[in-house]
């Protein structure tokens, strides 16, 4: 790396006024690759699986460890191999989920399968396969059973918990909502309720054809803080040691405690924003509307200059803890319990499925400026228009994300101006709100960073917009992983009845 290059993190860096990725010039990848595009670091994303193998091993010696990333985050096969080459396990949710994962030599017995109404098809395969299955639904334990009878064989399962976090106050992030973590918990739709757990739990115990091996529970991206893991892990625990008591002494030979640890920069429910910035807004609401009096043309005046003064979302500003500081808590708490409630800690395997911590900061998407359009009456105001949608990055529309960015051809280049970054598609297309940008022109490119998660993967055809290729980057080399869809493709599915094929019209009248 050059010495006068400024290091924005492991693996992004602006030399001159450039933005690299690794060692590849992100402006050349377009030029190379076309826009818009996704770019992903294969050197990040092995650096995150060791960095989780050794914060977590090191701070459990009691068993094995084993991290089981969410392929829900993202699903590239050619991202899957990497992780298997690192010795990565699989959380999966769907059956196309397990496909990929065992298509990429995940080792089966690292396989976590996930999530509710698992059809008997998907249930088979995952007996046939020896991958472990995590109970969800009320009466998923019997389709399970009925499954593995008529196979023959033993189904290992765990059962997802859900204990109750009545001190948990903090805003939830899984809700636009105002609500509690504790509310937001008791209404996400995933786990066994604790009312039903006891009994499912003996009959699985009894059972010759299920082999109850341990317990899951998933907190997802409710909250960063390390507080709140510390209580999720405190009530988890208790929940395990009243079990034990009610299934006759039982004890879990694998723990594992889920997901929803953060990314770095985390883009999670920014736009939304935070408590000062609802106030905030609401406040210039209230301005505005109180303005109306001073008549049409003054009320504007003011507008704009508030408006310029106050607004340039920059997201939360909220320190995200490191993964080794998760780990201490996580590790910390859960042997504290355990041992504070005579649970077995010796042998016991501990598993964690990070998804968005895994993949989020390894991957940029690229986009390259169409248009640019302002105006300044009656409001001031810039509209920077991408040949990219946030369509094609639906994950962060449906989280209210706020994702950060760099003009990658201007990355030394200070902002002057306040501007909506928008898509070319026919909705608003908002996808960067009210931020402040460099005076921007028509082909400079703008990446996207944190996209790394649920942004790819979530991709649609709306406007029949054909989807862009995805590029895997290490070192000073690119490759196509997934290459983009052609027009032909977004109709290939398309089915039209050969009655309607007939170019004769109907008279009328």
């Amino acid at each position: 790396m050059e010495k006068s290059a400024k290091v924005i993190d492991e693996c992004l860096s602006v030399r001159g006024s450039r933005l690299f990725m690794e060692e590849c010039d992100t402006v050349g990848l377009v030029e190379r690759f076309g826009s818009p595009i996704f770019v992903i670091s294969e050197d990040q994303l092995r650096r995150n699986m060791r960095r989780y193998v050794k914060a977590f091993s090191d701070r459990w010696r009691e068993g094995e460890v084993n991290i089981l990333p969410a392929i829900k985050a993202n699903w590239l096969l050619a991202l899957r191999r990497i992780l298997t080459q690192e010795g990565a396990g699989c959380d999966v949710y769907s059956a196309g989920e397990l496909h990929s994962a065992l298509q990429s030599g995940v080792d089966p017995m690292l396989v976590s399968v996930n999530g509710g109404g698992k059809s008997e098809e998907h249930i088979a395969n995952c007996i046939g396969a020896g991958v472990k299955i995590t109970v969800d639904d009320l009466d998923e334990l019997d389709l399970i059973e009925q499954t593995a009878r008529k196979a023959g064989g033993k189904a290992s399962i765990r059962l997802r918990l859900r204990p109750d976090f009545p001190n948990l106050w903090q805003p939830t992030g899984f809700a636009n909502e105002l609500v509690p973590i504790d509310i937001g918990f008791q209404v996400y739709k995933n786990g066994i309720p604790t009312e039903h757990v006891v009994s499912m739990g003996r009959r699985a115990l009894a059972s010759e054809h299920l082999d109850l091996v341990g317990v899951h529970i998933h907190l997802g991206r409710h909250h960063y803080s390390l507080a709140v893991w510390e209580e999720l892990i405190r009530r988890y625990v208790e929940l395990i040691a009243e079990l034990k008591t009610l299934w006759g002494g039982w004890e879990p030979s694998e723990i594992d405690v889920g997901g929803g640890i953060p990314s770095p920069r985390d883009p999670f429910g920014k736009i939304i924003g935070s408590t000062a910035d609802n106030l905030l807004f609401a406040g210039l609401f209230a301005g505005m509307y109180a303005l109306k009096a001073l008549g049409e043309q003054r009320r504007y005046r003011i507008i704009s200059r508030l408006m310029g003064l106050i607004l340039g979302r920059k997201g939360n500003k909220a320190k995200i803890p490191s993964i080794e500081e998760y780990a201490d808590r996580i590790t910390t708490t859960l042997r504290t319990g355990m041992t504070r409630r005579g649970l077995t800690t010796r042998g016991v395997r501990l598993q964690i499925e990070p998804g968005r911590s895994m993949y989020g900061n390894a991957g940029i998407h690229l986009s390259r400026v169409l248009k640019t359009k302002h105006q300044t009456r009656p409001i001031a105001w810039n509209w920077v228009l991408l040949d990219t949608t946030y369509f094609f990055m639906a994950g962060g529309v449906f989280e209210n994300n706020l994702h950060p960015f760099i003009v990658a051809n201007r990355a030394d280049e200070k902002p002057c101006k306040l501007a909506d970054i928008v898509g070319r598609s026919c909705y608003a297309d908002r996808m960067i709100p009210e931020v402040r940008i460099p005076d921007v022109q028509p082909g400079d490119i703008f990446a996207i960073l944190e996209t790394g998660a649920y942004q790819e993967v979530s991709t649609s055809n709306f406007n029949a917009m054909p989807r862009p290729a995805t590029i895997l980057v290490t070192g000073d080399q690119a490759q196509v992983i997934k290459r983009a869809e052609t027009q032909e493709e977004v109709f290939a599915r398309d089915i039209v009845p050969k009655r309607l094929l007939k170019n004769t019209m109907k008279k009328t009248g």
